[in-house]
């Protein structure tokens, strides 16, 4: 989005302007810093809750998953 603007397209000078109001204006919505509070829950360890081999498969059958979704949807387009 930065190196869009920078090459002077408009719309991404109107993202960049808007991400830095949100940013701006995040404290005073939410009334906490990004990455704290009521909107993240409690951070999870994986092999704590799984193990490590089950972490790994847990986090292997997502991103194949993720491939096989984007691969049909690009797939589907055509």
């Amino acid at each position: 989005m930065l190196w869009r603007s920078a090459e002077g397209y408009i719309r991404h000078w109107f993202a960049v302007l808007g991400a830095m109001l949100v940013a701006g204006l995040w404290v005073p919505l939410y009334g906490e810093q990004a990455g704290n509070g009521r909107l993240y829950g409690k951070a999870v360890f994986l092999p704590e809750k799984l193990g490590w081999g089950g972490s790994l498969i847990t986090v292997l059958a997502a991103l194949a998953f993720f491939y096989i979704l984007v691969t049909w949807i690009e797939l589907k387009k055509k």
